[in-house]
């Protein structure tokens, strides 16, 4: 089946929307870029939303849009919905993103966003926005998800090859989500499995974690990408 959805969806013209994507984020620890530059990234969380009708694309985090101008490309069709906080990286996404027409960004805090969506439609959550001056908003992002597929980005994997975010003292890892009663269920993405395409970031690749909130999906158990952790 990857196969399949290879030749349909990542093609010559994924890779060019990925590649040609400009990298305007700035004061980013891996250079910016679509997903952070890691096609692997990219590759998993399309993955999700194709193989689970995604109608709405939520991110947290915008910065200065890499991402979402990313997806913009990919997804004309599809309703994205990103947030940033801080009002300069807001001003140049909202400039940068204007003529995206299936785009909205907001300046509100993420779990305000996350609580006021419609969740009637098949929603996927894209979450980095980790660390908001002092004020570490996951848990009540998770908190305040009614329902969709969840991506955590910056998460601890414990493989040397792969970053993750910490906040007072504390790494963004599986006990952090688990203790907290958050979720059911954690897969990460799987650092030993092969590559579609080169990884050409050289920087920092970091670490994912996926799961799902009053919803179901077979995607996780059918790719070698994911494993449950």
């Amino acid at each position: 089946e990857l196969i399949n959805t290879f030749e349909n969806f990542f093609n010559n013209d994924y890779l060019k929307k990925f590649y040609t994507t400009e990298r305007h984020s700035f004061n980013m620890t891996d250079g910016g870029g679509a997903f952070g530059f890691d096609i692997q990234k990219s590759i998993e969380f399309n993955l999700l939303i194709i193989e689970n009708n995604i109608d709405i694309i939520v991110e947290t985090g915008t910065h200065c849009g890499d991402t979402t101008e990313f997806l913009a490309k990919i997804y004309p069709e599809k309703k994205i919905i990103t947030c940033e906080t801080n009002p300069t990286f807001f001003k140049v996404s909202k400039l940068r993103l204007k003529e995206y027409k299936n785009v909205e960004v907001f300046n509100v805090s993420s779990d305000y966003l996350i609580n006021n969506l419609d969740y009637n439609k098949n929603i996927i959550f894209y979450l980095d926005a980790h660390q908001v001056g002092k004020y570490w908003p996951l848990d009540n992002e998770l908190k305040n998800i009614k329902k969709g597929i969840i991506a955590i980005d910056d998460f601890f994997i414990d493989c040397i090859n792969y970053n993750f975010d910490h906040y007072d003292g504390k790494i963004l890892s599986k006990q952090i989500l688990l203790d907290n009663g958050i979720v059911d269920y954690i897969y990460s993405n799987n650092p030993f499995s092969s590559p579609l395409f080169p990884i050409m970031q050289n920087v920092r690749i970091t670490g994912r974690a996926y799961t799902t909130k009053n919803i179901d999906t077979t995607t996780f158990n059918k790719y070698n990408f994911f494993k449950k952790i």
